[in-house]
């Protein structure tokens, strides 16, 4: 999962070489609250990586160069030995899953994806293009004991798939990784609910399919 720090990298790459100010860049990547932008965007000045200057009251800040978010290839992810809790080597596989389908769902619609919200609707969405035009979330699962359906599971699909209706862009999907059975078990009993919202697929080798 992307972090904060990444975020607003992510988004004043993307807008590059305008500026933004806290309040805007707090507005478009989530990251909340606006002191934790303000103590992000003032670290990455300090380092050398953010130029700033004041306009007025507020403070713009902005990367010289317009180069895309950090590329992520999506190779095949790999779980090695540790001695980390089975939750939080799940949790470890999600955020790399995440990063990989950030580059791959990118490079799909040809255009930058970061986190962010969309039209009021009350959420952090994984993949924001910059016009707001391409939403989409990343969905790491399996089914319980490899073989029961997950209801909290079932039950999170459905939400996101009507938080992607209401943000009214011209494009929303999820993409999922692990167990591709989840996601397809799910439109075997609900997918014809299911209007714009695209599935996608993600195998571990950076294959990438439609499977709605």
């Amino acid at each position: 999962m992307a972090t904060n720090t990444d975020r607003v990298l992510d988004f004043l790459r993307l807008i590059a070489p305008r500026r933004a100010t806290n309040e805007e860049i707090s507005a478009r990547t989530g990251v909340r609250p606006h002191q934790q932008v303000f103590q992000i965007t003032k670290r990455l000045c300090d380092e050398g990586v953010l130029r700033s200057i004041r306009a007025g009251k507020e403070w713009e800040f902005w990367v010289e160069n317009k180069s895309a978010p950090r590329p992520i290839p999506p190779a095949k992810i790999v779980v090695t030995e540790s001695k980390n809790k089975p939750d939080e080597s799940q949790s470890a596989l999600a955020r790399a899953f995440e990063a990989a389908a950030r580059t791959s769902m990118s490079e799909h619609f040809k255009t930058a994806l970061v986190a962010g919200s969309v039209n009021n609707v009350p959420k952090v969405f994984d993949f924001v293009s910059a016009d707001g035009s391409i939403v989409g979330d990343a969905k790491f699962y399996t089914l319980v004991g490899g073989v029961g359906t997950p209801p909290a599971k079932n039950a999170t699909i459905a939400e996101h798939v009507w938080l992607l209706e209401k943000t009214g862009a011209a494009k929303t999907f999820l993409v999922f990784g692990n167990d591709r059975r989840v996601p397809e078990k799910w439109l075997q009993r609900y997918g014809a609910l299911v209007r714009d919202v695209a599935f996608y697929y993600l195998a571990t080798d950076g294959k990438l399919e439609r499977i709605n």
